[in-house]
């Protein structure tokens, strides 16, 4: 038994003077920058010392040397391709194996640790990620920026990982998988709630498909809890939305109020959209007034000033056929006849007319001008027809 055990002792530090003999030719040459000769040399070592901690932190620091082989030469010379296209996978898998074997792995001197160096693969990830989703490599872009993402966690970036899972969300996005969409959005507020109000702001509107309002009352709340002072404007889009659905006139005039006062010209249609299907015609109508004095010619605000009279007439009928279904026959003919339903059908006959001069191609716009000519009996000019159908069919 004792001869066994001084014959498994003399194997054992036959091996490891092996490996540390082997690990030493390693660390010369990519000291020396020899890298592709440490490569080399690498590979003897692994296929000796498969389950070696030190081995495989070696290993990992070889393919970081080989990345930035493969930089320098296409820097030199952008024509080449990269020896070592999968030299960063396989730098961070051999980290994460080396942690594996041993957590306590040290590494020689002048090397990458295990934690420091997946911590430097982040930005090279991020940018492969970046380049993938550029090309609209999809998959590949999700790959990198998941890699990304763990790295920065164990750095402990975490604004730098939610904006990874960020980046992920939108990837997804593309993919129409709301799914993980949904996931990856929720991951990014959850690293850094104060990240970005867009995360949010995504999540919002998902909630609204799914036509759960006390979850976009959740989310919203939490928004303007952090965003609030720092950066409302990107949450007034939101909020009108929401007190639009909930019917909370006072805070959506309020908001309105507050958007329009950026002065930021895209607010205004916007607002005016928001007002208008309020009902809030009056106030529609004044910020869109202030801003064509400002843009006469501006085809959406021409058109949403349309589009407020065209709702407003649809109002006035659907109250009519209110009246109508409840035998109230004085108020239906009474809204029918009225100067308000006549007003309402002219004005928004004139202003979607101004519009379609501006940009005759826009659907929304036509078919509202069609049938106000319609209603008015205006004759309806065949090009408008023809635009309208031409639109339909693509």
């Amino acid at each position: 038994m004792k001869k066994w055990m001084l014959v498994l002792v003399a194997l054992f530090v036959s091996v490891s003077a092996f490996s540390q003999s082997c690990l030493d030719d390693v660390w010369q040459c990519l000291r020396s920058k020899q890298v592709p000769k440490a490569k080399k040399f690498m590979e003897s070592c692994m296929a000796s010392n498969p389950d070696n901690a030190a081995v495989w932190l070696m290993q990992a620091n070889v393919n970081v040397q080989l990345y930035n082989y493969d930089l320098e030469r296409m820097e030199k010379d952008p024509s080449v391709t990269p020896r070592y296209p999968n030299a960063l996978e396989d730098a961070y898998a051999a980290f994460v194996k080396a942690v594996e074997l041993d957590k306590n792995v040290e590494p020689k001197t002048g090397m990458l640790g295990a934690k420091e160096g997946q911590q430097l693969l982040a930005g090279p990830f991020e940018e492969k990620a970046k380049a993938a989703a550029a090309k609209g490599k999809m998959e590949e872009a999700l790959k990198y920026y998941g890699l990304a993402a763990r790295c920065y966690e164990l750095a402990q970036k975490k604004e730098n990982a939610a904006a990874m899972y960020l980046q992920t969300a939108i990837v997804y996005n593309q993919m129409n998988d709301k799914e993980n969409y949904e996931k990856m959005l929720e991951k990014s507020i959850a690293s850094s709630p104060n990240l970005s109000e867009a995360a949010y702001v995504e999540l919002y509107y998902l909630h609204k498909d799914k036509n759960d309002t006390a979850k976009c009352g959740e989310i919203l709340t939490k928004a303007v809890k952090i965003f609030g002072e720092k950066n409302p404007a990107g949450l007034y889009e939101p909020m009108m939305d929401y007190y639009s659905m909930t019917n909370d006139e006072e805070n959506l005039l309020a908001t309105v109020d507050k958007a329009i006062a950026t002065g930021d010209a895209m607010m205004t249609p916007i607002c005016a959209t928001y007002l208008t299907n309020a009902k809030q015609y009056a106030k529609a109508e004044q910020i869109l007034t202030n801003a064509l004095a400002a843009n006469p010619k501006d085809f959406t605000l021409l058109s949403k000033m349309g589009y407020r009279y065209a709702m407003e007439y649809y109002d006035i009928m659907d109250r009519r056929q209110t009246a109508m279904n409840t035998r109230q026959w004085e108020e239906a003919t009474r809204l029918f006849q009225s100067e308000e339903r006549k007003t309402a059908m002219e004005k928004a006959h004139e202003w979607c007319q101004k519009a379609y001069e501006v940009n005759p191609d826009d659907l929304a716009n036509n078919r509202i001008l069609r049938e106000m000519k319609v209603q008015l009996n205006i004759e309806v000019p065949q090009e408008l027809n023809d635009k309208i159908n031409a639109r339909m069919q693509k």
